[in-house]
């Protein structure tokens, strides 16, 4: 591992970094909404092996495709040789329009000549965001400057919808996922995403109301290093230095121990609502870092353990579990307003992950995303 590799010692430098974008006037692809006809072959979502939750009589039985503005989706009125910098450029007007003036949740651009991870991190750092590293517990890697694989779990795996990062204060603001490679046809690995502003709404009241006195409490349980292991914490901080780690973590009002066996106890509460631009958005990872969403993970579903050693769990603020039948409920309501659709080549889709949730169902085959993440401007 590299010393000038350590995220946490550059993670609050990283932060602060905002790329305009530089590149001369030229080749600039001229971006229009265009209507797609999304694929009609139904995506079965009851039932399906290891989706959490899946198994509840009001989980929908199939994946919605996406609405129509849900996302947008944003193509060039013409082939063109367009640099990744000239490339990002345009894309970072339809950005604001969209995300930022009339507030809508996400867009797909669709047809640019983005083919590679690189590339990918050429068109990030000239959107005119303030670009992020990510020091989280997903399983993944750093590919690029500011680029990372979207996931490293099994294509076995389901993975939750959840607003990234929400279980921490250093949060997105926007998510970026470019398609490497495609999954196949009929084979899985929908991407999907929700709207939270939809979620509140249909959650039960008084189950609102007790997260929104108490909040969630985080735990996180990180082995050190060993091999063939889950994760550790050398990896998911990108060090071996302690102190390190417990810069990071006291920056960000985390509170943590120290194990005997050298393995990391972190926790935090906070709000399972939060306030953005004057609307109240249910916004936590209650289900997501919940530890029954790990109990059928191919790693651990066979594992007999307390539940404070898995990776994750969660809480109610005042630190009684969170009731199952509440988990359901949530579950249910997430997928009931989730849509998905399968990615293609060189597509890219910026979501506002304030409002958005995202997710990815299990695939056979081949699937590569990237992702990227910019933080909310000061």
């Amino acid at each position: 591992m590299q010393a000038h590799a350590s995220r946490c010692t550059m993670f609050a430098k990283f932060l602060r970094f905002r790329q305009f974008c530089t590149s001369p006037v030229g080749n600039v692809p001229n971006l229009v909404q265009r209507k797609v006809p999304w694929a009609a072959q139904t995506v079965p979502i009851r039932g399906r092996p290891m989706l959490v939750g899946s198994d509840s009589p009001k989980f929908p039985e199939f994946l919605a495709p996406p609405r129509d503005g849900f996302p947008f989706v944003y193509e060039s009125t013409e082939e063109v040789n367009a640099s990744p910098e000239e490339c990002g450029s345009a894309m970072s007007k339809v950005i604001d329009e969209l995300l930022r003036k009339r507030d809508e949740g996400g867009v797909l651009f669709r047809g640019l000549p983005i083919s590679s991870s690189e590339e990918f991190s050429r068109v990030v750092k000239n959107l005119g965001l303030k670009v992020g590293l990510y020091v989280g517990n997903a399983i993944r890697h750093q590919t690029d400057d500011f680029v990372y694989s979207a996931s490293d779990q099994p294509p076995e795996w389901c993975i939750e919808a959840h607003n990234e990062l929400a279980y921490t204060n250093y949060f997105p603001e926007k998510v970026i996922f470019f398609c490497v490679e495609p999954p196949t046809p009929g084979a899985g690995g929908e991407s999907v995403i929700t709207d939270v502003r939809e979620i509140l709404p249909r959650l039960d009241g008084d189950v609102v109301e007790k997260f929104r006195r108490l909040g969630i409490m985080y735990t996180h349980y990180v082995p050190t290093r060993t091999p063939g292991g889950y994760n550790s914490w050398q990896y998911m901080f990108q060090t071996d230095d302690r102190k390190e780690v417990e810069e990071h973590l006291s920056a960000n009002n985390i509170n943590w121990k120290w194990e005997d066996n050298g393995a990391l106890l972190r926790w935090i509460t906070l709000p399972a609502l939060r306030p953005y631009r004057g609307t109240e958005l249910w916004f936590n990872s209650a289900h997501f870092n919940n530890v029954s969403y790990l109990k059928l993970h191919p790693y651990w579903r066979n594992k007999e353990l307390p539940d404070h050693l898995y990776p994750y769990n969660t809480y109610y603020g005042d630190g009684s579990d969170i009731e199952p039948e509440v988990l359901q409920h949530i579950r249910d309501v997430i997928w009931q307003v989730a849509v998905g659709f399968q990615m293609q080549k060189g597509d890219l889709l910026v979501l506002n992950n304030m409002y958005c949730q995202h997710a990815r169902l299990s695939f056979t085959g081949p699937r590569k995303l990237a992702f990227a993440m910019t933080m909310k401007e000061d």
